[in-house]
């Protein structure tokens, strides 16, 4: 018996570095294999670009268009939802709840706009599907608040759209997204400064997946710019975002520290790619943005905005950007295995709910990086809730192979 539980504490004590070690062999060789050459420039990343939306609304915009935007986001659920109080106890929402919800909405108020309001983010920001603070689950044991939609960044711009009833919250319209985020979290500024800012070529990016501004707490999560105003041996000086008390745009100096960001966006290639992808392993999972952390596809799209590439906020909307992905749905596992074989590393992977970073075909078997909760491996249930390195051979909860759940593969190319 003594023996059998030293055995059993030796592969427990064990287990966590192997694994580890094997994730970063995985990862060490993909990054060495990888290729410095340019994929795509300045030039052809602002083509690819254009294919997001951009924020800029053109005017007049009809009362009819303004509500249908709304209500294409804003949706009472059909299915039961649950309410965090503040003691952490769950109740359930009922339809007097989101009555109340849709009053603050304050679809009444809405009109013809001959003109839109643009503003920039101030600060790390949820933005939410309805004008409200509160978490909302889909059961007492789930951790995924169902009203965060995703998470805005500082020195984000938005258009401003509508304001809610309790003059709080405001719906905006980024690059890839819609939805309500707190007043006090946007400062409003002319379109001809939102501009200025666009068209400016001499700025930082944050590298690191988070780092704060030093002397405060705001928090820069990677691909972050901000513009700069002087580099120094340790440290950038940068212009911040900052709203007056009438709610109006006005800047202040930050400092960022010289190992955290660079000047301009890194050179799109293979490499890069990998390397930023590295800096996320074990980074805990959260949905939408919670906890300051992200999901799978916000994952993908702050290593890419750390080059300048801009994908779509969803994974099925980043699944059909263009040039078209290459459909392997109706594959078989065999041809998957083909394909991967030649297959870039830093391609992005999907199948139905989940994106992952594509490192290459190692060791006889394919590689994946991804922001994953669960899977099966060998059997093993494996709560991961990080991200972390797997083989393309994972199982999900009913027992199927990632690999044949595959359903398209895209090289982010010109």
């Amino acid at each position: 018996m003594k023996k059998l539980l030293t055995a059993i504490l030796t592969i427990i004590l064990l287990f966590p570095s192997l694994t580890a070690d094997c994730s970063t062999s995985i990862l060490d060789e993909s990054i060495s294999l990888a290729s410095n050459k340019l994929i795509m420039d300045t030039v052809e990343i602002k083509k690819w670009n254009e294919q997001n939306e951009n924020i800029y609304i053109n005017t007049p915009i009809s009362k009819f268009t303004i509500e249908f935007k709304i209500k294409s986001l804003s949706i009472i659920p059909s299915a039961k939802r649950y309410l965090k109080d503040s003691y952490g106890f769950f109740h359930e929402a009922d339809m007097e709840y989101f009555k109340q919800l849709n009053e603050n909405i304050n679809y009444q108020a809405i009109t013809d706009k001959e003109n839109i309001v643009y503003g920039f983010i101030i600060k790390r920001t949820p933005l939410k599907t309805f004008p409200s603070h509160d978490e909302v689950f889909s059961s007492p044991s789930s951790v995924h608040d169902r009203f965060l939609e995703s998470t805005l960044y500082p020195f984000e711009p938005v258009a401003i759209i509508h304001e809610s009833r309790d003059g709080e919250w405001l719906f905006v319209k980024m690059y890839n997204y819609e939805g309500w985020v707190h007043k006090s979290n946007v400062a409003v500024t002319s379109l001809e400064i939102l501009k200025l800012y666009e068209k400016n070529n001499n700025f930082i990016v944050i590298t690191n997946p988070k780092t704060y501004m030093a002397y405060t707490s705001t928090e820069l999560d990677m691909g972050c710019v901000f513009p700069l105003v002087k580099q120094h041996e340790k440290y950038f000086t940068v212009l911040c975002p900052k709203q007056n008390s009438d709610g109006k745009l006005y800047f202040s100096f930050g400092y960022v520290a010289s190992e955290d960001a660079n000047i301009g966006y890194l050179q799109y290639n293979m490499k890069n790619i990998l390397i930023q992808a590295a800096k996320f392993i074990d980074e805990p999972y959260g949905w939408g943005g919670m906890n300051g952390y992200r999901d799978c596809s916000a994952l993908v799209m702050d290593i890419f905005r750390s080059v300048g590439v801009k994908l779509k906020r969803n994974t099925d909307q980043q699944e059909t950007m263009n040039p078209i992905t290459r459909d392997v749905r109706n594959l078989s596992k065999q041809e998957k295995e083909n394909i991967l074989r030649a297959q870039p590393p830093g391609s992005l992977i999907f199948m139905d709910g989940h994106v992952m970073l594509y490192l290459g075909w190692i060791e006889e078997k394919g590689y994946i990086l991804h922001d994953i909760t669960i899977y099966y491996s060998e059997g093993v249930y494996v709560s991961a809730n990080k991200v972390a390195i797997t083989d393309i051979y994972i199982k999900n909860s009913v027992g199927y192979e990632y690999i044949n759940l595959f359903t398209s593969f895209l090289f982010i190319s010109k």
